[in-house]
């Protein structure tokens, strides 16, 4: 019988399967592996979490006072302000991003604007730029004595009221995520076919009212998914209300987390008891933002050749003053506030006197931010690396497999990317602090690893899912047929066509591991620095030269990286 030919064996059962490659030949340990593995990084850290919130006392090995954290929680009229606060603020977040964003992705997909490559670069360059660096910069600009008045003139103190406040933390949150918005606008509407808008107008409709009527419902799945995005992240960001909201007077949920585990005295129980609750505002987002996302969903459509919408002069002048306005907002006046704070030694006529030694500081041999720059370094390349490795094989064995263990890995895998920064990193003190951790890596800097992989891998995996979506089996097939193992068919014949996904995996998480505050300050032992920890604490103990010279040096290290590891895989 040919390979591939139906057939059937003495019982009357056929034997198709026996050729299926890899389904049924799956052996049971690549899944029993990708399953520890995901358990251990991210499973067991969050069910000892939500245990601990329910047993304050687990930890002594004590099952008492049962639900008194979240007794605690009740208990506490400050804690209800904190919560209303984060998810409006969230949620301000978000609409102020959609009023950026929607308007960019429109004019890059459906117009003609000159110079599109720099427009898009402008939105690429905020979500680069990790938002606690931009709160820091916008804080130089607009505090007393910083360059608004010391450029400016003395500033109104009603706009310097109006930024220290929830308005301030808002915007500078929505500068740092519109372009999330944008980009996935641009995506939707490129794939959308102008038929409807066409007849539309043919028929007498004004461009509002096709825009309202049609552009608008099947643009909001984009919409939804792209503000969910928006909302999660700035439910769980910490650096800005941490350095910005706390200048604000705007308790956020986060930052009191941060504080209660790491303020003496450390109360755990409320801690973990929060962060299960900021978890489950999370899931409750994720899954409600999907829902709604699908009610308007209208399936999937061939994107084709669009007629661009030509502009006039006026139209072009008011498109690129959009543009160009948010550049300046999110990019250039952050940027501006971040290096010239590097640079300056001395203001002398509203004018600063330049010098490189706080560079010359930063970089000395045997100092502090040296060593805590090659921290960055080199926890940024090993953590990326593992989480290609380790996030290409689970993707690879979950897009190969089917059953109820595929279905627990997808749902381990993509706990991380939901889960907010601070609840993992809480999570996994908890875990691996535990007194029957038989491994001290708690207080070394192998935790901050750990955490990194936990908390980032997600990122790997999304990117080999959609490019496994492309791949076909044939040659697996084939290879499984000639007796190849599964590790050696996806080391010979998967890996190579998923190159390119993994080197966009491979920077993306090199970025974020690099700029990674939370995780970080929280896992870091004594005496050790990151570049964002670095950052953080020079800032709070008022060397402010120094901190802005790591956040240029560290945004630059970080661009090169991308530009020579985009280079060499051309």
């Amino acid at each position: 019988m040919r390979v591939g030919e139906k057939g059937s064996n003495r019982d009357g059962h056929s034997t198709m399967n026996a050729t299926r490659f890899p389904r049924a030949r799956a052996l049971p340990w690549p899944l029993l592996l990708c399953l520890l593995f995901l358990g251990i990084t991210a499973g067991y850290p969050l069910l000892l979490l939500f245990l601990q919130s329910l047993f304050p006392e687990l930890m002594g090995g004590s099952l008492a006072g049962f639900f008194s954290a979240y007794r605690a929680i009740g208990d506490t009229p400050e804690i209800g302000t904190l919560l209303f606060n984060s998810l409006s603020w969230a949620a301000a977040v978000t609409v102020v991003s959609w009023v950026f964003g929607i308007p960019c992705g429109y004019l890059l997909a459906r117009t003609q604007l000159p110079g599109k490559g720099l427009a898009r670069l402008s939105l690429l360059v905020p979500i680069m730029t990790p938002p606690y660096i931009a709160a820091l910069s916008y804080i130089l600009v607009m505090q007393h004595g910083g360059f608004a008045d010391t450029l400016l003139g003395t500033m109104p103190e009603s706009l310097r009221n109006l930024f220290f406040s929830f308005s301030g933390v808002t915007l500078v949150m929505a500068l740092s995520s519109f372009g999330y918005v944008a980009l996935a606008v641009e995506a939707t509407l490129a794939g959308l076919p102008r038929r409807l808008e066409d007849a539309a107008l043919q028929l007498g409709a004004s461009r509002l009212r096709v825009a309202a009527r049609i552009m608008l419902p099947l643009l909001l799945p984009a919409i939804i998914n792209s503000g969910l995005l928006v909302f999660l992240e700035s439910l769980s960001n910490f650096g800005v209300p941490a350095v910005l909201g706390t200048r604000a007077n705007l308790p956020l949920l986060p930052a009191e987390i941060f504080y209660l585990v790491t303020s003496w005295p450390v109360d755990l129980a409320l801690a973990t008891s929060l962060s299960s609750l900021l978890c489950l505002f999370a899931l409750v987002a994720l899954y409600g933002g999907r829902w709604l996302a699908s009610l308007f969903s209208a399936g999937g459509s061939r994107p084709g050749q669009q007629a661009l919408r030509p502009l006039r002069t006026r139209a072009v002048i008011l498109a690129w003053a959009w543009i160009g306005g948010l550049f300046l907002l999110s990019t250039a006046l952050p940027y501006g506030a971040m290096i010239l704070t590097s640079l300056a030694d001395r203001w002398q006529d509203g004018l600063p006197t330049l010098t490189l030694r706080h560079y010359h500081a930063l970089l000395s041999p045997g100092g502090r931010g040296l060593s805590a720059l090659l921290n960055s370094l080199w926890l940024s390349i090993a953590a990326a690396s593992i989480c290609v490795l380790a996030g290409g094989y689970i993707a690879y064995t979950a897009a190969r497999s089917e059953g109820r263990a595929k279905k627990v890995m997808d749902a381990l895998a993509m706990l991380p990317r939901v889960i907010p920064k601070i609840v993992m990193a809480v999570a996994l003190i908890l875990a691996w602090n535990a007194p029957w951790i038989p491994l001290d890596i708690y207080n070394t800097v192998w935790m901050l690893l750990l955490a990194y992989v936990a908390i980032y891998i997600t990122d790997a995996l999304n990117y080999t899912h959609a490019q496994l979506a492309g791949v076909g089996v044939n040659l697996e097939r084939a290879a499984a047929l000639m007796g190849a193992s599964r590790l050696t068919v996806f080391r010979r014949i998967v890996l190579p066509q998923l190159k390119p996904a993994l080197l966009a995996a491979w920077l993306t998480t090199f970025i974020v591991c690099m700029r990674e505050l939370v995780a970080s300050i929280l896992l870091l032992p004594p005496g050790v620095d990151t570049s964002a920890t670095f950052i953080f604490n020079q800032f709070e103990q008022g060397d402010i030269a120094l901190a802005m010279a790591m956040a240029t040096v560290t945004i630059g290290l970080s661009v090169v990286v991308m530009l020579v590891v985009q280079r060499r895989s051309r």
